[in-house]
């Protein structure tokens, strides 16, 4: 009897817990890899808590995920960026930047919108509501209006660690005086023409986001239903963000309940080894190898997914060369999307493949460097495993995060211009021999890892939070206010005039007194005479 019983209970369990799943759907129509990669590490985290999760996407899963579904695969709506950017390419996206993110990765990327894939889920959604929606926000406003299109609630993923534009759509403090603006590379704000540049960086950086999106609305329009709030009311209707960032990387600031840092939640689901099965690659086996028999240690060198080293200046790479073939026995990993494309002449102690996988390599005890562009997912993993940086940053956010992990420590930041042999020896040696770098590393590393919760947990608690409690509003008043209310312009305009009111008076006052007394005195003078 009791193997009988055991069994239906255990079912019965099973089964109560899948009714309880909430259907979710995610959007993420950037192609960006390491956008891709938190956005969605936290819909997989969903799909193991039993939650269903219906995906639109760039990159559909290799292989079945329980209660996680791709609906629709966005592969060739948008060019190719895995190893398909050079150097001289994201170089010419800081000359405009908030033009370029807005544009090329923003409103461009809402035109996928019109894609027969997406107008056939549109006009014929599932029968059975969603619960929620997720999707980035970055620069996408527009995929917002599927909340109120299809009638649920919103939550945004950003994969930045801070967004000034986010701030006014949630309501939350932008914190002029100590955060530095997006695309600021300054880590602190402590004299008065910082704290005016910040001023003008953040509010004209919000501006000009609020512009190049505004069109955005057409787009929605056109693709969606004529009837939908524009751009900037549509923001209003979101309920939570995630920020991928953790204050123990970005320093200690205000936030509001409805912003939570999700910083590291793809490191603890990442489950890829260095060994197959869990990799498809023939040479993973060959790499591990390699890496154990590094008893002298391993430099790490790559410019992410997308932008490929051998499109950096080749008097740049020799000068790279001849600085790793002088820290031999010292091994050094490189990643290529065109090996045949590297300048001859490489060292016998380097190595170079077109991909590598990244966490469990860096996760790997004889990694002692990590050269990198520092967009944020590898900063957050290099951290994690408590490896000191090289940072030679290419565009964005990542000379920002450089700059935070060099004020730790952590790091030694270079420009990609200025890169010379001689310059690169310095960096090396002060990574590879002076011990503060590693013990930097490894103290924010325990930081990083010390939480009350999870980053999945966290996310799980938050999602089902929402749905649970329905339009309840994390989001704060201040996103509300006119700018004159939001900075007390108009309190502070009201003291600044009862004081010169209350100086006018007491003028008036003491010219009315010592006129009286001028007038007794000439009195006084006339009875004397």
């Amino acid at each position: 009897m009791t193997r009988i019983i055991i069994p239906l209970l255990l079912a019965f369990i099973c089964f109560a817990n899948s009714i309880e799943g909430y259907k979710i759907l995610c959007v993420f129509p950037f192609e960006g890899k390491s956008h891709f990669i938190f956005t969605s590490s936290l819909c997989k985290v969903l799909a193991k808590r039993g939650h269903q999760i219906d995906m639109i996407s760039h990159y559909p899963s290799t292989k079945p995920i329980a209660n996680y579904t791709d609906i629709i695969d966005l592969t060739g709506t948008r060019d190719a960026v895995v190893n398909n950017w050079s150097v001289d390419l994201v170089k010419s996206f800081t000359k405009r930047p908030m033009y370029t993110v807005t544009t090329r990765f923003g409103t461009e990327v809402c035109k996928i919108m019109g894609e027969e894939r997406m107008q056939k889920f549109f006009k014929n959604p599932p029968k059975e509501p969603y619960d929620l929606l997720i999707t980035e926000y970055f620069s996408m406003p527009c995929y917002l209006a599927l909340g109120p299109y299809l009638n649920t609630q919103i939550i945004v993923a950003e994969t930045f660690i801070d967004s000034c534009h986010l701030n006014e759509i949630i309501g939350n403090s932008q914190n002029y005086p100590s955060y530095s603006a997006l695309f600021e590379p300054e880590t602190t704000v402590n004299t008065f023409f910082n704290r005016l540049n910040n001023f003008w960086s953040t509010y004209l950086t919000i501006q000009q986001f609020y512009y190049y999106t505004s069109f955005q609305t057409e787009i929605v329009r056109k693709h969606l239903d004529q009837n939908l709030p524009d751009i900037r009311e549509l923001e209003k209707k979101v309920s939570l963000i995630f920020m991928n960032g953790h204050f123990s990387l970005t320093g200690v600031k205000p936030i509001i309940p409805g912003i939570v840092e999700l910083g590291g939640l793809h490191i603890e689901s990442d489950e890829a080894k260095l060994t197959p099965p869990y990799l498809f690659l023939a040479y993973t086996q060959e790499l591990k190898d390699w890496l154990d028999s590094a008893v002298h240690g391993v430099v790490y060198f790559t410019l992410g997914s997308m932008v490929n080293i051998e499109t950096m200046p080749h008097k740049t790479l020799l000068s790279l060369y001849a600085s790793f073939e002088k820290i031999a026995p010292i091994k050094v990993l490189m990643k290529s999307g065109n090996v045949t494309k590297l300048p001859p002449g490489l060292p016998s102690n380097v190595v170079v493949m077109s991909w590598i996988p990244q966490l469990p390599l860096l996760k790997h005890q004889n990694i002692r460097v990590f050269i990198t562009h520092g967009g944020v997912m590898g900063v957050q993993e290099a951290v994690y495993c408590g490896v000191p940086l090289i940072g030679i940053p290419l565009f964005g956010d990542q000379e920002k995060n450089l700059r935070l992990m060099e004020s730790k420590n952590i790091a030694i930041v270079m420009e990609l211009e200025k890169i010379t042999e001689e310059s690169m020896n310095a960096a090396l040696d002060a990574i590879l021999h002076n011990p503060k770098y590693k013990e930097s590393a490894k103290r924010v590393s325990k930081l990083f890892r010390d939480r009350p919760m999870s980053a999945g947990d966290t996310a799980v608690y938050w999602v089902e939070y929402v749905i649970r409690n329905g339009p309840i509003s994390l989001r704060s008043k201040l996103g509300d206010m006119p700018w004159w209310q939001l900075y007390s312009v108009d309190i502070l305009a009201f003291l600044i005039a009862c004081f010169v009111l209350s100086i006018y008076f007491v003028y008036i006052f003491l010219k009315f007194l010592w006129t009286m007394l001028q007038r007794r005195i000439v009195q006084r003078e006339k009875k004397l005479k």
